[in-house]
């Protein structure tokens, strides 16, 4: 397995799924981040050209084995040493970023939340086995507009350890908002005189692989420089280095080997894990389950270790479609449990099999078709939680 660091020249369109036609005015949109589904194809495309470059279907169903891992956002910075990368990760749906009092759109106020106990005369839509999650204080204040879609990896791991209430804090320390969407007008143009056509006007969308974090400590307020940000994924397939195409419109990115490696599970969160024999399951990216937002337990289970979901926190669901080569016609339509997503599991089994859960687990996809595993969805981070349901009410410890 081999990491590949993916750096757009261009803004790429990872569509969204839309009809895009000839009409006028059109408009080609992308979505936030690629699927998973988009950086496998991209990959297993790269890996099957030829010497002419062009893609041999006499291998789909060889490349279709290869496992790409990914994909993962990272924040990419020149130094005396060569570069320094820093890990982005989706933010997890058991964070609310709320609106300070008086408002400063550099800092939030962050509230975990945590399974509760059902209160007296209750009643929920949710499935039997699951508890009800709430927020650990009193959170009456609107969202934060300006929260990070993405955190770095040193404010999420410590959050994987010990989530916990925090007053002002900065945003630009937490992460970032992800790749800038650009919009670009075009017209099309008469072949014959070359002058623009009336009424033929359209818009494509794209992602600018750059960061616009707030700086720190602004007043007012002002964007810091540009960071260049790149994609990354793990695959076993074999790839040549250097340009190619990606997404919608053939824009170009530039591919290349990295000597980075995956993030480990911190030494605190998987001390706490075997202790505790609970943890939180947050997905790095969207998840395929056949239940739905739930994973199948019987899969999950691994390592001799038994799962039990006893909570889940989701955000809205997302849909992944395509085009099937191999078949050639349209992929059936499927919902993602999202990116962000969290689990609040029970393991049963003794420490040295929680020790090796954790290890065939951490960034590794749990999707429940081992294809869609191959594919990259669902690759799963695990933070600690201690197994105990908090009493419906509010006021723990605040950490400024």
């Amino acid at each position: 397995m081999t990491v590949w660091l993916i750096e757009p020249r261009d803004p790429v369109i990872f569509r969204d799924g839309r009809p895009f036609n000839a009409s006028p005015g059109a408009r080609a949109k992308t979505l936030a981040f690629p699927l998973p589904a988009t950086m496998a194809g991209a990959t297993r495309t790269r890996a099957g050209l030829d010497a002419n470059g062009r893609f041999d279907k006499r291998y789909i169903a060889e490349l279709k084995q290869k496992q790409v891992r990914g994909p993962l956002l990272v924040e990419v910075k020149p130094d005396a040493s060569g570069e320094e990368i820093t890990w982005l990760v989706p933010a997890p749906a058991d964070a609310l970023l709320l609106k300070q009092e008086p408002h400063d759109k550099t800092r939030a106020h962050i509230v975990p939340l945590t399974v509760v106990e059902d209160p007296a005369g209750v009643a929920t839509n949710l499935p039997a086995q699951l508890a009800l999650v709430a927020p650990v204080q009193h959170a009456n204040q609107k969202p934060h507009s300006a929260a990070p879609a993405f955190w770095r990896w040193q404010a999420y791991q410590d959050w994987l350890a010990s989530p916990k209430v925090h007053e002002g804090a900065l945003l630009a320390d937490w992460g970032l908002a992800g790749p800038v969407r650009e919009s670009r007008m075009h017209v099309s143009v008469k072949s014959a005189t070359q002058t623009a056509q009336d009424g033929a006007l359209f818009q494509t969308s794209g992602l600018e692989f750059v960061s616009l974090a707030p700086a720190k400590d602004a007043s007012p307020p002002v964007l810091a420089q540009a960071k260049g940000l790149a994609l990354v994924l793990e695959t076993d397939a074999e790839l040549e280095p250097g340009l190619g195409f990606l997404g919608g419109e053939r824009r170009l990115a530039s591919w290349r080997l990295s000597p980075a490696s995956f993030p480990g599970c911190p030494d605190a969160v998987r001390k706490a894990i075997v202790d505790q024999k609970h943890c939180r399951l947050i997905l790095a990216t969207p998840a395929i389950f056949a239940g739905g937002f739930l994973p199948d337990v019987s899969k999950l289970s691994r390592a001799g270790v038994a799962v039990t979901v006893q909570a889940v926190v989701n955000g809205r669901y997302q849909v992944v479609s395509g085009w099937d080569y191999e078949s050639d016609r349209p992929k059936p339509t499927r919902r993602l449990a999202s990116a962000g997503s969290v689990y609040f599991l029970k393991l049963e089994g003794g420490k040295d099999a929680i020790n090796q859960f954790i290890d065939v687990v951490w960034l590794q996809a749990i999707s429940d078709d081992e294809q869609d595993c191959r594919d990259g969805f669902g690759l799963a981070l695990l933070g600690a939680w201690d197994g105990e349901p908090k009493p419906f009410n509010y006021g723990l410890e605040v950490s400024k």
